[in-house]
């Protein structure tokens, strides 16, 4: 839904839609305007990039979804690209969307696509932190990049949890062959690399003191700055260790191949025994004295059985059984 808010010192106060235009032309001196454009309403965000004179190709690229997460700096507004990112506790599957930002002086214009939209939250934070508002657009702007960090910190912590739980099964006793869920895992992991990654280089210039924020901002991109950090190092580790975990599932799995070829190797020696004196006897050569012994049948029976017992004593105190 097209949404035009305009934030002034005495609060903020919605536009009609035949206004959005206007209101983007006569910004008051005290306040701003943060203009929501939905898909399905991109002539709006055309028009407003005339009024505006935003740059046409990063106009163009927020009409598309897919795009890199990234800050861009023009003479008269920056670009910003933000992944959002969900998470479905069920299927331990994060799903992937985008806002767009176009920040000027006195105006904020976002796009979002694909699902999870951090509006509404970015919203109720202003109204708990009016003093923020002051600050203009650039305050809407950290209020919804805090919402989306905010996010990425629960989401790597639900794949951390996630990770662990794949973690016990595979060096829990018996056999449980979790190679599909831990690339399945690994697949969810690199997608909210994908997201945080390009963030990082934007994060440690923020988290330097002077860090080019005005006043009451300063410190709170910082805290984002950190947030991002922190959860590119959390994604990192858990896909080293998803690395390490796949391993170990590797060589459990050889080493339950080695298992199985032993028995099988094992039954194929106590096997041997019976086709070897069976095949002796299946000759039928005439001259074979144990033929006409009276014990000769069960003298052979018990052969078999007693060299089986062996063997299998033998090998079952080699673990081969």
């Amino acid at each position: 839904m097209l949404r035009c808010t305009r934030f002034h010192a005495g609060g903020s106060s919605a536009i009609a839609d035949e206004d959005v235009l206007d209101s983007l032309r006569n910004v008051p001196e005290d306040g701003f305007v943060w203009l929501e454009v939905p898909p399905s309403r991109l002539d709006v965000l055309r028009d407003a990039a005339r009024v505006l004179d935003l740059p046409r190709l990063a106009v163009e690229n927020a009409a598309h979804d897919h795009q890199r997460a990234r800050v861009e700096h023009y003479s008269n507004c920056e670009h910003v690209v933000l992944k959002v990112l969900g998470y479905t506790e069920a299927t331990s599957a994060v799903s992937t969307g985008e806002v767009t930002l176009f920040l000027t002086p006195k105006v904020l214009v976002t796009v979002v696509q694909g699902t999870g939209d951090p509006a509404a939250e970015a919203h109720r934070r202003a109204a708990d932190h009016p003093e923020l508002l002051g600050a203009g657009p650039r305050a809407a702007a950290y209020l919804i990049a805090d919402t989306v960090v905010d996010a990425y910190l629960s989401i790597s912590a639900e794949l951390r949890s996630d990770l662990t739980g794949l973690e016990h099964r595979v060096f829990a006793p018996g056999r449980d062959d979790v190679t599909p869920d831990l690339y399945a895992l690994k697949r969810e992991v690199l997608e909210a690399r994908d997201a945080v990654e390009p963030l990082l280089p934007v994060a440690h210039r923020l988290v330097q003191p002077d860090n080019g924020e005005p006043g009451l901002l300063r410190q709170h991109f910082r805290d984002v700055a950190h947030h991002v950090l922190r959860a590119g190092r959390e994604l990192q580790s858990c896909d080293e260790l998803l690395t390490s975990v796949l391993d170990a599932q590797f060589s459990r799995a050889g080493l339950w191949q080695n298992e199985d070829m032993r028995k099988i190797s094992a039954w194929g020696a106590i096997a041997l025994v019976p086709t070897i004196v069976g095949g002796i006897y299946g000759m039928n050569f005439e001259h074979m004295p144990e033929l006409h012994w009276g014990l000769g049948y069960p003298l052979a029976i018990a052969v078999i059985v007693g060299v089986c017992g062996g063997l299998y004593a033998a090998l079952r105190r080699n673990h081969w059984l």
